[in-house]
């Protein structure tokens, strides 16, 4: 077949399944390594750029190929499905490589085991969403189905042994995976992508008040203490003592409470003394 022809089917193809696809289909019939980082809009660009080699050395799933033209949003709709928010469609991804993380280190995954862990993700997420608003018992019996039908999926699949997860570590699993999602952790994370997740998690924890109250509470007891011991009253706290100013645990506006305890007491804000 010669070049002219090999265009002619390129231009056909494209316009029937697309071009990554069909530069796919033409590298498999011709034994050309699929690269699909390359870019081209014809068939002989294609060829221009290429460095030789079998079609093996290359992209060689069909699915692999066909993502790879698509954007993150198109990517998700097509492997699972619409309807989901982007945050499920994450989770759906982190579930996915959980159960197959011990199959791809052992040598790869069948099509069947794809389908089956895809589903079992599925049901995984509606299980998780379930335990993260447990309300009434129909809820938790709903998750419990979902958490035995996941184990018999991926036992009939091949993907686990009927006792790696036994229902009591089950339950621990379950929990941590409900965790893992709260505070946006993934399976494989730096030590800088760690702390930042726990403080982000820490921070989410707001106190009532402002940072002006709270230092005047931490200067109150300490001056209490200096009258007690007949010494004294501080002008500052401690440099030990001092809050962080940038600090976001703090409430950014003074409540109705701390205004009115701010009139009782007579405070200034951003002053230690009480107004004479």
């Amino acid at each position: 077949m010669n070049r002219e022809e090999q265009n002619a089917i390129f231009d056909r193809l494209s316009e029937q399944v697309g071009r990554d696809a069909a530069v796919f289909c033409l590298c498999a019939v011709f034994d050309l390594p699929f690269d699909p980082e390359r870019e081209a809009e014809t068939w002989e660009e294609y060829l221009q750029g290429a460095s030789g080699g079998r079609f093996a050395d290359g992209v060689t799933d069909v699915n692999a190929a066909i993502l790879a033209g698509m954007d993150q949003a198109d990517q998700w709709q097509t492997v699972w499905g619409e309807g989901y928010s982007e945050a499920d469609y994450k989770q759906l991804d982190a579930l996915y490589r959980t159960m197959t993380a011990q199959l791809d280190s052992t040598g790869g995954i069948d099509l069947q085991q794809q389908d089956a862990a895809r589903t079992c993700a599925r049901m995984a997420l509606n299980r998780n969403k379930l335990i993260s608003n447990f309300r009434d018992k129909d809820s938790i019996a709903t998750a419990n189905t979902l958490d035995k039908m996941i184990r018999e999926n991926l036992k009939d699949a091949n993907m686990r042994k009927a006792d790696i997860l036994p229902s009591a570590a089950q339950k621990l699993h379950t929990i941590v995976d409900v965790l893992r999602t709260r505070l946006g952790l993934r399976m494989e994370m730096t030590q800088d992508e760690v702390f930042a997740a726990f403080y982000k998690w820490l921070r989410s924890k707001k106190y009532p008040m402002t940072l002006d109250a709270a230092e005047h509470i931490v200067m109150l007891i300490l001056n209490l203490m200096q009258k007690n011991d007949d010494r004294q009253e501080l002008s500052s706290a401690p440099e030990e003592m001092d809050f962080n100013p940038y600090a976001s645990e703090f409430a950014t506006v003074p409540s109705e409470a701390e205004e009115e305890a701010y009139q009782y007491g007579g405070f200034l804000r951003g002053e230690w003394h009480r107004e004479e």
